[in-house]
């Protein structure tokens, strides 16, 4: 990967983080979306949340 390349994905992170936390809601839901926090809004396990983690077998 060149620095063009990483220069863009740097830019389309930084998109994508914006649009996606302009309120609450919308980042809750990206953020379950993306796997972070569970159907209730909770950290999951495996990021710091309370419970045992699916990693931890």
């Amino acid at each position: 990967m060149d620095d063009r390349q990483r220069e863009a994905i740097k830019a389309m992170l930084l998109r994508r983080t914006g649009e996606n936390t302009k309120t609450k809601e919308l980042a809750q839901r990206w953020l379950t979306d993306e796997g972070l926090l569970d159907d209730d809004g909770k950290l999951r396990p495996q990021y710091g949340g309370d419970g045992k983690s699916e990693d931890a077998a």
